[in-house]
């Protein structure tokens, strides 16, 4: 039970960053708040914690990383959001924090997770 909370709730935060990322652009109703901003990190944390704590360790290597792989793409995806808008390929973004946070976030995360999966590779 655990386990499925926390792919919800990791899917979730992935959702809540892909979102800051196209409300850079626009693609959005509204200007995202404080929800999206925080929902971001702390859900992909809560539940990568809630998969590690119930589930078998295979299961947790893969959940590991196919969300550090997740992650490393949203960074990426804001990354060449702000280049583009930079270079006035795209329509500039009209909030740079949002996709900087996201690069951030993701970029450390996203790390975390690929360096963490690739040592318990090597010692399994």
């Amino acid at each position: 039970m655990l386990v499925a909370v926390g792919i919800a709730l990791l899917a979730l935060g992935l959702f809540s960053g892909a979102a800051l990322v196209a409300a850079a652009f626009g693609a959005l109703a509204q200007e995202p708040g404080f929800t999206l901003w925080a929902t971001f990190p702390v859900l992909c944390l809560l539940g990568f914690t809630l998969v590690a704590a119930q589930a078998r360790p295979a299961l947790v290597r893969s959940v590991s990383l196919a969300s550090a792989a997740l992650l490393l793409v949203l960074a990426l995806a804001g990354v060449a959001a702000l280049i583009l808008g930079a270079a006035g390929l795209v329509r500039a973004p009209t909030g740079a924090a949002s996709l900087w946070f996201v690069v951030v976030v993701g970029a450390v995360l996203g790390g975390l997770g690929a360096a963490s999966f690739s040592r318990s590779a090597d010692s399994a």
